[in-house]
């Protein structure tokens, strides 16, 4: 059963992981799993918001087309982000499986 969630209660990071069809939130998990394989440059996070500033976007697809990924971001919390490996449309978990495993060398 899906937990319910007060409208006026602060999220914790384990319950905004559970909410879908946020791209915004796409993003800043796309920018912390970077920053967890070790690539600097990324704040998430300021206070207790998740937030990315617009540089930060940029440089976020610019990583991803740097590990053969293209990175598409609409905008706002309806559209999920999408995927592209060699023109092909893939899953996000599929794309980061890609990242990953240049990192496994």
């Amino acid at each position: 059963m899906a937990e319910k969630i007060l409208a006026t209660e602060k999220l914790s990071d384990s319950q905004l992981e559970k909410v879908t069809g946020g791209t915004y939130l796409e993003c800043r998990q796309d920018a912390r799993r970077f920053t967890e394989l070790g690539i600097p440059g990324f704040y998430p996070e300021k206070g207790e918001l998740p937030f990315l500033e617009h540089d930060e976007l940029i440089d976020l697809t610019n990583l991803f087309s740097k590990y053969g990924v293209d990175y598409k971001y609409y905008g706002g919390d309806c559209m999920p982000n999408e995927y592209f490996i060699d023109g092909k449309k893939v899953s996000r978990e599929d794309a980061w499986k890609h990242i990953e495993s240049r990192f496994k060398k």
